[in-house]
């Protein structure tokens, strides 16, 4: 019994601690958009911080399709579940290529190079987090149920859907704060 309640308080002891880096690094953003000044070191943590709130967010995710996928009762159900898997995957992936490229290049010699190239970016990477954070809670209901319905599953590709496009403008931004 006590195990538990050790387990419990040091989850809750971890995300106190997620929200407490969390502040932290919004503040150096915000700091940022203020001064125009920061380092890369200080932006690569913010890359750092919410590319592993993303890939760890999938990653569930990842894991509860998979199991979508293996309770299916008919092929075409396990077809959908692993093209859904299939596409999440390239996502989780483009989400680890994130930690390398974002914030530190909005930065050069301590100086953010466009503060509204910034809050775009800000504002895009809020989107992504809030559309993984309903897809995460939309799979986990999902997954509760004893069947899903095509339009549930239809209803998965168009969220994956938004987020690759997210994504697509999000690396557009990068690409142009790099060319400049």
């Amino acid at each position: 019994m006590t195990s538990g309640f050790n387990g419990d308080r040091k989850s809750a002891g971890e995300a106190e601690e997620q929200i407490r880096e969390a502040k932290m690094l919004a503040s150096r953003l915000q700091r940022a958009i203020n001064t125009g000044r920061s380092t890369q070191s200080k932006m690569r943590e913010v890359n750092k911080f919410f590319s592993h709130h993303l890939i760890t967010k999938t990653a569930s995710i990842l894991q509860i399709i998979d199991n979508l996928a293996k309770e299916a009762r008919s092929i075409a159900i396990k077809e959908d579940f692993n093209r859904i898997y299939i596409k999440l995957l390239g996502i989780f992936n483009e989400f680890k290529l994130m930690e390398g490229k974002g914030y530190e290049t909005m930065i050069r010699s301590g100086i953010v190079v466009d503060v509204n190239k910034l809050n775009d970016l800000i504002d895009i990477d809020t989107d992504l987090s809030t559309m993984v954070v309903l897809l995460y809670e939309y799979v986990e209901k999902l997954s509760l149920k004893k069947s899903t319905k095509v339009n549930e599953r239809k209803e998965i590709l168009h969220m994956l859907d938004d987020i690759v496009f997210t994504l697509k403008k999000r690396n557009e931004i990068i690409k142009i704060v790099e060319e400049d």
